[in-house]
């Protein structure tokens, strides 16, 4: 059993959550710029703190603990996700979409996620299950992990848990050395969030420059999205290791490694006011005691740093109070009572999805539904799955008897007619389960519909064009380049290469969008039915021929009302996108994937049925795109609206 005084382990408390706000201010301006540093501290930059998503979702949290008490689950927290904070960028936005679809956790942090699944955004989340649980770092992480499965997958997932479980260590042990030992034990050792953070602790043990360990976490771990968090997390090791307990030393440290700087100073702030506690942070370092700014949509008794400390204590004086806590802590004051769960539901259902949680027309999706008795008792009953309209359920009524413990899975074959007439995005397959005595449990689990499109291509040009000739005469001449290696240029292209023709309209609008009519002489002209499971998809997928080529994928999306929306547009090569006939957008060049490498904003549907056609050329060897519908514009800052962050930035003299 580990014991703490409770004045000491609320003035650490108070020392995480100023040294968050204080070091993610400092990082704040810089969040995105993956350029090396050299700056030097300037007092200015922490006259005002800055709004900051790293503690808007932690206060969220609480809130949720407040009112849910120490058993929350994280349907609980997705609950409060999707509906208390604001903004959406990333993998924030990716959880909301699959959670409005009823795809729940952990599928909401994997499906459809495949550039922001390794994210900072749950990373930045660790501090609230640290605090609540001091010394115990076991339960820290498996609160972080209720917490990161939401909008994550397993390495951002891991490295939650790592740093939850450092912080929750760093209330009794200030080895920085030792809280990362600590950390790593509550992860897979084999996954890449180990293997970043081993590398970095042994390039800091080799001696080696900081500039000069930086440059490896980017070579070995980098990716072009600045809150990826692989490096993130190297760069908040090394800040950690080279900063040697000083929190100016160490927070810019991490600001001088640029790419997610108000991540990476505001984590490693943290685990130095854990280490410290406020008092010391105030009089050695000079960091002021201040307010934070809160940005999700619930209110707190104030905006200061200090209330917020005594509120996470309260909970944590809680949980150290539980019959199965490793740590008292003394001389706590006699906080109100958490809320206690009432007793829930006799049977509760799990949902695995076999295979991605998405159905396209005339396909058939198995999913499994696993029953859990509660309280010990043996439950029986009849369970009916009403599917969306037009949709089947082979077993759409089915008796169910549940014994206490470990219950078998029960598959539920849901079926879509190839001849459905709108298959909707949002698909909820509701379920109810009756018991004997009238009693009734109400579920439901969804089922994202596929982009179904019509496809015409692949068309193609030759690398050259060649005049008509005679069949037995040679066309050698008719290829001339400027000189003798250019002319071997163009006669093995043409003989080795295609042209995606992209320059070339191989069909107009009208017949693309038009009804479907057969070509005799050309299978290329005539539509053929795709669907595309996720939002990023690549012509590989679609044609079987290999080579530059150009296809158009046309589909008819319904809008329930007249909208305007933006248009993330990810690609890897050429493309057009029309909209309705018009011309949205184009480009010409290759790029890396992302999930938003476009914007189109301010584009009108009209009620009712609206005409997507796009024009898909591999220049290369693949060629992968995505398109996404959004409210409002695009994403550029953690926190939603960047434009808000620029006034406070220059209200302390920041550039």
């Amino acid at each position: 059993m580990r014991e703490i005084d409770y004045d000491d382990y609320l003035d650490r408390v108070h020392g995480c959550w100023l040294g968050k706000c204080a070091a993610g201010t400092i990082g704040a301006p810089c969040e995105g710029r993956k350029e090396a540093f050299e700056f030097a501290f300037d007092p200015r930059s922490i006259e005002r703190m800055l709004p900051n998503d790293d503690l808007d979702l932690q206060v969220l949290w609480l809130d949720v603990l407040e009112r849910k008490g120490l058993a929350l689950t994280t349907a609980d927290l997705a609950e409060a996700f999707f509906s208390k904070c604001p903004y959406s960028p990333g993998e924030y936005g990716v959880f909301k979409r699959n959670y409005a679809r009823g795809i729940m956790p952990p599928y909401s942090g994997t499906y459809n996620n495949r550039y922001y699944r390794n994210g900072m955004g749950c990373p930045i989340r660790s501090e609230i299950w640290a605090c609540i649980c001091p010394g115990d770092p076991g339960l820290a992480a498996s609160y972080a992990e209720r917490d990161g499965i939401m909008d994550h997958g397993r390495d951002s997932v891991d490295a939650e848990k790592f740093l939850a479980a450092m912080e929750a260590e760093a209330f009794f042990t200030r080895d920085i050395g030792r809280l990362i030992e600590v950390g790593l034990a509550s992860v897979d050792p084999a996954g890449k969030t180990a293997r970043v953070v081993s590398d970095v602790v042994g390039w800091c043990g080799e001696m080696l420059d900081r500039r000069y360990i930086r440059a490896l976490i980017v070579d070995e771990y980098g990716h072009p999205d600045c809150t990826n968090m692989y490096q993130n997390l190297g760069f908040t090791i090394l800040a950690l290791l080279r900063g040697r307990g000083d929190f100016v030393d160490t927070v810019m440290t991490a600001l001088n490694c640029g790419y997610d700087t108000d991540c990476t100073c505001a984590t490693s702030g943290a685990i130095l006011g854990i280490l410290y506690g406020a008092k010391r942070l105030s009089s050695e370092f000079r960091i002021p005691d201040s307010t934070f700014v809160l940005g999700v949509n619930i209110t707190r008794r104030s905006d200061l740093i200090v209330d917020l400390a005594e509120d996470t204590a309260r909970v944590g004086v809680a949980a150290a109070g539980e019959p199965e806590s490793v740590v008292r802590i003394l001389s706590a004051p006699a906080f109100a009572p958490l809320p206690v769960r009432g007793e829930g539901p006799a049977v509760e259902f799990g949902v695995e999805y076999e295979g991605a949680p998405v159905i396209a027309p005339g396909e058939t999706r198995t999913v499994i539904l696993w029953p859990r008795a509660a309280g010990g008792r043996k439950i029986s009953g009849t369970v009916s799955v009403s599917p969306p309209e037009h949709w089947t359920c082979e077993s759409g009524s089915f008796e169910l008897a549940v014994a206490p413990g470990p219950a078998a899975g029960i598959p539920v074959r849901i079926s879509v007619p190839a001849s459905i007439p709108v298959l909707n995005e949002t698909n909820i397959v509701r379920c109810r389960f009756v018991s004997p005595d009238g009693g009734r449990i109400d579920f439901s689990f969804g089922l994202a519909g596929a982009a179904v499109w019509r496809m015409f291509g692949p068309f193609r040009e030759n690398a050259e064009a060649l005049p008509p000739i005679p069949y037995w005469e040679s066309y050698y001449p008719y290829i001339k380049g400027r000189d003798e290696s250019d002319t071997a240029d163009r006669v093995r292209a043409y003989h080795l290469n295609f042209r995606s023709g992209f320059g070339v309209e191989f069909m107009d609008l009208a017949e693309i969008t038009g009804p479907d009519r057969f070509d005799p002489a050309d299978p290329a002209r005539n539509a053929r039915t795709v669907a595309t499971r996720e939002d990023l998809f690549s012509v590989d997928d679609l044609v079987r021929c290999q080579g530059p080529c150009t296809v158009y994928l046309e589909r008819k999306l319904v809008s329930p009302e007249d909208r305007v929306v933006g248009i993330h547009v990810g690609n890897t090569s050429a493309f057009k996108l029309w909209i309705n006939g018009t011309l949205v957008g184009t480009a010409e060049n290759s790029d890396w994937w992302t999930a938003e490498n476009r914007h189109f904003l301010g584009v009108r549907l009209r009620k009712g049925t609206n005409e997507v056609v796009l024009k898909a050329s591999r220049l290369g060897a693949t060629a992968e795109y995505s398109i996404l519908f959004c409210e409002g514009g695009p994403c550029t800052g953690h926190w939603g609206d960047f434009a808000s962050i620029v006034p406070e930035a220059k209200k302390n003299g920041l550039p």
